[in-house]
């Protein structure tokens, strides 16, 4: 899905202004019939008192001199037609249009009030003055009407209505046209980040400037600095990874190719078999070398290809124990698992049993026969300790740093190993959380302890 912020953000601050544009556009639809009225309404109250002015009482009778100009003060420029009445409340009509309709509650004595009706098939916007008159030998109120057609106030209105609409798409215009200049001026930290990652795509060691973009950025900008790290220490440590595993693999491939051929030029059958034997013996240890190799790749920092999920570390540590029975009975060793029935913990099967596999094969290797080898695993509250111990020869004390570098041997030791095995424990141990230690046994021997928090970090991240 391609989808631009830009337009987003475009879209999030103009849509929601659209029903805004409505209301406002209805409102000033509403003033402008409401300043039409008032200005119009003015017009009809003044015409009504001008009347009523003109209205005397002489000898006890009702007499009315009807002003012209009270009837042409109107707008003549839209042919509104003008009507009146004169009559008292509920009673009889002195003069006007008899039928011109009352509002629906009748102002009281000395008020003015204005309604809308309509009068022979018009609307018609009306006024009417009540006054008081002593009349006929009682106090009665005297009602005077003016209405006028609504040609003149709708053509105003809609002026009005043209006028207010033309100012607010002049304003929104505008505002529209200073949001994008807003947005763009915005984005434009983002347009930096992705030019300078685009200049400088190969370069592992690329860190952005946090200080360069906003406030609400700068955690994606922190997010690709810590992925840009992580990235450059997987590129070094692939790089490590496969120097190391050239320089280490020259050798054997080369004594290999070497056993070979003095192999073929033996004429005598039992030298023959001796140096296929030995043949055979190299390449177990190239294979031996690669399979370790593989098993430190998987362990190092990287991305995890593997899923984490809870298991069982003491019955994972009685089963690779039992895997190496059969060898230690051979070199007459007391090979066994003492320790919790149960120790659960999250973390990834593969790399937790390549890492004892490695522990107990190193212990089986070195232990002189008639040795003891001892693994345990204990749960203590939020961690499990699991303990490799034998009574073979040891590490000593200045080299217990050293046997975790990769292809380091001791100077005590022997065999065929190519001293990747700690290494890899080492990596894996790092990769779950945990921490690993090596100790003297109390009667000789090494001790190798390891804690893994139970609720163990994804195999494959940084090591701390």
């Amino acid at each position: 899905m391609r989808r631009s912020l830009r337009r987003e953000l475009v879209q999030w601050v103009v849509i929601p202004l659209l029903p805004l544009a409505a209301a406002t556009a209805w409102l000033a639809q509403d003033n402008a019939r409401e300043a039409a009225n008032a200005a119009f309404d003015r017009t009809l109250q003044a015409s009504a008192r001008s009347i009523a002015e003109r209205i005397t009482l002489q000898n006890g009778e009702l007499v009315v001199d009807l002003p012209v100009a009270a009837l042409e003060m109107f707008d003549p420029h839209f042919q509104d037609r003008v009507f009146y009445r004169i009559g008292f409340a509920g009673g009889s009509t002195i003069t006007g249009d008899a039928e011109l309709p009352l509002p629906a509650q009748l102002p009281a004595a000395g008020e003015v009030r204005f309604y809308d009706a309509a009068f022979r098939d018009e609307a018609i916007r009306s006024v009417v003055l009540a006054l008081p008159l002593y009349y006929g030998g009682g106090q009665r109120l005297l009602l005077v009407q003016v209405g006028e057609t609504t040609l003149s106030r709708q053509a105003l209105a809609r002026r009005l209505f043209r006028e207010l609409l033309a100012q607010q798409w002049l304003i929104g215009a505008v505002a529209a046209l200073l949001v994008a200049v807003g947005i763009n001026r915005a984005l434009r930290p983002l347009q930096r980040v992705r030019s300078i990652l685009r200049e400088r795509a190969g370069d592992p060691s690329l860190q952005l400037d946090v200080g360069s973009v906003q406030r609400e950025l700068q955690p994606l900008v922190t997010a690709l600095n810590t992925a840009l790290s992580e990235l450059e220490q997987q590129l070094a440590v692939q790089q490590r990874f496969v120097a190391d595993a050239a320089h280490q693999l020259r050798t054997p491939l080369t004594l290999l190719k070497t056993q070979a051929e003095v192999t073929l030029r033996m004429a005598d059958p039992a030298e023959q078999r001796a140096g296929l034997a030995a043949l055979v013996r190299a390449t177990d240890q190239v294979i031996r070398l690669a399979n370790q190799l593989l098993a430190l790749s998987r362990a190092e920092p990287g991305p995890n290809r593997q899923d984490t999920r809870e298991l069982d570390l003491a019955e994972l540590a009685r089963t690779v124990t039992l895997d190496f029975v059969t060898v230690a009975l051979g070199k007459a060793l007391d090979l066994g698992y003492e320790g919790d029935e149960h120790a659960r913990l999250c973390g990834q099967p593969l790399l937790l049993r390549e890492m004892l596999s490695n522990l107990v094969d190193n212990a089986v290797r070195y232990t002189p026969p008639g040795g003891e080898i001892t693994v345990s695993a204990y749960g203590r509250g939020d961690e499990v300790e699991l303990c490799v111990a034998d009574s073979g020869p040891g590490i000593p004390l200045e080299e217990r740093a050293l046997v975790f570098e990769r292809f380091y041997r001791g100077q005590q030791a022997g065999g065929d190993g190519c001293g990747l095995g700690l290494a890899i424990v080492r990596e894996i141990v790092r990769g779950h959380g945990g921490q690993i230690r090596l100790e003297g046994g109390s009667g000789g021997g090494l001790r190798i302890v390891i804690r893994l928090p139970r609720q163990a970090v994804a195999a494959g991240a940084p090591g701390r």
